[in-house]
């Protein structure tokens, strides 16, 4: 399977140590980012009805502006994955933590399946290769029409590295056809997590959830995975197809 697993790393970004989450998903050839890119900054606006009730931390290097976002979690986090069978996975049948943010313009983006109905949850990192492979297996089932009409479907950008190819991940997103919505993850500079991924037991690149319309974990992997294995999973544990 095309992962790799989480390593925790201490970057030092303009002249601020900050310890965050990253995974280890590039190739040896992966290109590097411009050192001079410079992306808008957020402009969250509080009074905009579904916006998350959260920050994001002053401390943050300004490199790193306009690449994540504030991000309220509610609920109690997901154990780590460390298993690729799903049915072995304790999280499996526990409540998915509702997650509240920005997309890369400011609108407000909620991962809440009890209300909003079944959800796949797609975390995904620029710089990441198996990423940038299994977008296009997704678009393609959306081009086909494949995925159940009454699926919701969420990504969430993590992890940004501004040394990483494809910076920013906004532009990156959109140059890659994504057409869902997508929250920009938030990060804590004090535990040195981002926040939905550490939230979601987010184990390796590409990162799949499966909620079911009660809001309860129906499955999760790591990993990327072919067109008919997402519409298979989709069935077997959603009963969507």
């Amino acid at each position: 399977m095309n992962r790799s697993p989480f390593v925790r790393r201490s970057l030092v970004v303009a002249g601020v140590a900050t310890a965050l989450l990253l995974t280890a998903c590039g190739g040896e050839d992966e290109p590097v980012a411009d050192p001079d890119q410079t992306v808008a900054p957020f402009d969250p606006d509080d009074t905009v009805p579904g916006s998350p009730d959260a920050t994001i931390p002053a401390d943050l290097p300004e490199e790193y502006e306009g690449a994540v976002g504030p991000v309220e979690v509610i609920g109690d986090p997901l154990p780590y994955l460390e298993t690729d069978v799903i049915e072995d996975d304790p999280a499996v049948g526990q409540p998915a933590p509702v997650v509240v943010g920005l997309d890369f313009e400011g609108n407000p983006v909620r991962i809440d399946a009890a209300e909003e109905g079944p959800t796949m949850v797609v975390f995904v990192a620029h710089w990441c290769p198996h990423c940038n492979d299994e977008i296009p297996v997704l678009n393609e089932l959306r081009y086909e029409g494949a995925f159940p009409a009454d699926l919701n479907i969420v990504g969430v950008s993590t992890a940004p590295r501004t040394d990483g190819s494809n910076f920013p991940p906004g532009e990156w997103l959109e140059e890659k056809d994504w057409q869902w919505p997508v929250i920009a993850d938030g990060v804590d500079t004090e535990s040195g997590t981002f926040i939905a991924a550490d939230a979601y037991g987010v184990s390796g690149f590409p990162f799949v959830t499966l909620i079911d319309e009660d809001g309860n974990v129906a499955a999760r992997w790591s990993g990327g995975r072919e067109g008919a294995d997402f519409l298979s999973a989709i069935d077997t544990y959603l009963g969507l197809s």
